[in-house]
């Protein structure tokens, strides 16, 4: 029996929803809006509706029935679906599925969590039988998949591996050093870090495609030596069968490739270095269509 749902990835920069075939992880269509930063989450939340609107519109058109709505999300969520940090929103007292009810029964999750879910499901996951899904946006997430199950954690919380300050201190001299990977090469720390040292503004994409001079050259490939080097430590702790990354800046093909070059050098095991680090079989759509396949199965491990 055909089945559809309606996904909802909300993003950094944009919101993105799609009303998805479930049965092969198919978009039947897909409408995307801006992301309202810098509001409360109500706001968000008009957003979302308007989203899941259009694609119940749609749903009507193609003559079909949505059997609910997904709803992916750019924080920490506990294993009960309800929101758990502020960082796009402030969700304290925010009850989504009553917000969202007239698209019940409303489902929601860790948005890298569910571009994960949409690998597993639709993508490489079909052909790893372990992964580690890392999304590069705005921010900096992971997700880790074994033996068709994707982990959560204890409290949902297992999808940060980079937004913890690290610190190291010099042998010799004993000075402390403190870095935060997300708020140098996730595409907002980019952004961030080519303004303090030019001056100027200029996105991640606009690095990527060469179009922020040679500081944007120089930081370009210091954040993805940076990143890479995050990835070669998850691999030597995890072991995994393959890395699958995602997330828009993720997927920008000279991203990748610079990524992909780069990862090998900091796996310590030799026999794993020829590992498949391979971009998202379903690109930008995976965080839409995972987020519609909360209504296909619960493929998480329990805590």
């Amino acid at each position: 029996m055909t089945r559809w749902a309606i996904g909802v990835d909300v993003g950094g920069t944009k919101i993105a929803a799609g009303l998805v075939e479930l049965e092969a992880g198919r978009l039947i269509d897909r409408a995307e809006f801006p992301t309202p930063r810098g509001k409360d989450a109500r706001a968000i939340i008009t957003t979302i509706a308007e989203a899941a609107r259009q694609m119940e519109a749609a749903s009507v058109r193609a003559g079909i029935r949505p059997t609910g709505l997904g709803i992916g999300l750019p924080e920490l969520v506990r294993l009960d679906g309800t929101p758990a940090s502020q960082w796009i929103a402030d969700w304290r007292g925010v009850d989504l599925p009553r917000a969202l009810a007239r698209f019940a029964p409303v489902r929601v999750e860790s948005d890298v969590r569910l571009a994960a879910l949409a690998e597993l499901l639709y993508g490489h996951g079909r052909e790893l039988a372990s992964f580690i899904f890392v999304s590069v946006g705005t921010g900096l997430s992971c997700a880790v998949c074994r033996d068709g199950f994707i982990e959560r954690g204890a409290h949902g919380f297992a999808i940060h591996f980079a937004s913890s300050d690290l610190v190291s201190f010099a042998a010799g001299t004993g000075q402390r050093t403190t870095f935060n990977l997300e708020a140098f090469a996730s595409g907002l720390g980019m952004s961030e870090a080519y303004t303090v040292r030019t001056g100027r503004t200029a996105t991640a994409r606009m690095m990527v495609e060469g179009e922020a001079g040679p500081e944007g050259e120089a930081l370009l490939d210091e954040a993805t030596t940076a990143l890479a080097s995050s990835i070669g430590q998850m691999i030597n702790l995890i072991d995994p069968h393959g890395v699958v990354i995602g997330g828009g800046l993720g997927a920008a093909p000279r991203y990748f490739d610079m990524l992909r070059a780069k990862v090998p050098a900091y796996i310590w095991a030799e026999e794993c270095r020829k590992l498949p680090l391979m971009p998202s079989h379903l690109e930008a759509s995976a965080g839409v269509i995972g987020a519609a396949a909360l209504h296909g199965g619960h493929p998480f491990a329990r805590p």
